[in-house]
């Protein structure tokens, strides 16, 4: 969005009146921005999708997790948690193991190549992202930090 769009924008529908559809409007194009991004940039230099990186990011703080819990930890539905699953086994990135506790099921494995790929993209998508952040001081990012960790908390009891 061109700046002529946002100051028409934040100067005719935002007003002070306003405060809350202003914040969220604010969020919701800046998440709009990253997320096109970090999405355009995941798929073109890794053939990856946010979605895949999500599993990927959960798994690599448990290594080993069940369906259910991999669920509970993104935002997936359980149909489209099996395609992820799916892909990313065949990019073998992780692997499906059998449970300890209930021989039935199987639980979700973070695979050596599967780590590696996250870290990598990691680290390539905090490029992009610092970019965006850095007209942010360091106090600055410390308290919207603070701040966005209050509402995404405050949303997910």
């Amino acid at each position: 969005m061109k700046k002529k769009y946002l100051d028409t924008l934040y100067e005719t529908t935002l007003k002070k009146e306003n405060s809350v559809l202003t914040l969220s409007l604010s969020i919701a194009l800046l998440y709009k921005h990253i997320f096109n991004q970090n999405a355009h940039f995941l798929q073109t230099d890794y053939n990856l999708t946010h979605s895949e990186i999500d599993v990927l990011a959960a798994l690599s703080n448990y290594k080993i997790m069940t369906p259910t819990d991999l669920y509970e930890a993104t935002i997936f539905s359980s149909g489209g948690m099996t395609k992820i699953l799916n892909k990313l086994e065949q990019k073998q990135f992780i692997s499906r193991v059998p449970s300890n506790k209930d021989k039935r099921s199987k639980l979700v494995k973070l695979e050596p190549k599967g780590e590696e790929i996250f870290q990598r993209c990691l680290v390539d998508i905090l490029k992009i992202d610092n970019k965006i952040f850095s007209v942010l001081d360091t106090k600055e990012k410390e308290s919207f930090e603070k701040i966005l960790r209050k509402l995404v908390y405050s949303t997910f009891k």
